[in-house]
């Protein structure tokens, strides 16, 4: 065993935080090390009924320096000592965050902007739980406008209201790029992350795969 932090990963005692495939981030510490696989004290907070099955995929995100550290992990093992541990394995490649920024994602899902009791259909660019960047074929949006903003993803339809912050042309494609931020509850926020961080570990997932059968 070793609590270097070889490979780039934390080592033992650092503070992490572990987010379910829900979006939900949970804390916890580095128990022990060794390469790739980590063992952390079981996430405080998690419900019984929550507790993912031993193969899911999730992440582990810790502070390094000034700077927020994301990587793709495995769930290889549950143990049933006091406290109990779960044991992680790396999966991706380690990738930095800003706790300024929400993290963007997604990308072609129906979005729908009222503006004056008419509405728009569009489509996403990319979304987060500050705001949308929406494709239109309609001319209609201009900085500062207010608008009601209804998003469909795969649990169900979310209704937001917010205000345009940019709108830009494109003139190949004859259609607008509309951004539009907003503020949301923790149940809506955690919806949207959760939605995200399942878009991007699919696509890792395919690309992994894509790379494996190219193989």
């Amino acid at each position: 065993m070793n609590d270097s932090g070889k490979d780039g990963l934390p080592a033992i005692n650092t503070l992490v935080d572990v987010v379910l495939m829900d979006g939900e981030a949970y804390q916890s510490r580095v128990e022990d090390a060794d390469g790739k696989r980590l063992t952390v004290a079981a996430p405080f907070g998690v419900n019984s009924a929550d507790v993912p099955e031993v193969g899911s995929i999730m992440e582990l995100a810790w502070v390094a320096g000034d700077r927020r550290h994301a990587v793709d992990v495995r769930l290889a093992e549950l143990t049933r000592e006091r406290p109990p541990r779960w044991s992680l394995e790396a999966v991706g490649s380690i990738r930095l965050q800003t706790r300024r920024n929400y993290v963007r994602g997604g990308g072609g899902e129906e979005v729908e902007v009222t503006l004056g009791g008419v509405a728009y259909q569009g489509k996403v660019v990319d979304l987060s739980e500050g705001g949308v960047r929406c494709r239109m074929e309609d001319d209609r949006f201009d900085r500062d406008d207010r608008v009601d903003v209804r998003v469909q993803l795969d649990t169900g339809a979310l209704a937001l209201r917010g205000i345009v912050l940019f709108v830009r042309r494109d003139h190949e494609n004859a259609t607008y790029d509309v951004i539009i931020t907003y503020e949301t509850n923790e149940i809506m926020g955690r919806a949207i992350r959760g939605y995200v961080l399942r878009r991007e570990m699919e696509e890792r997932r395919r690309n992994r795969e894509s790379v494996a059968n190219a193989g």
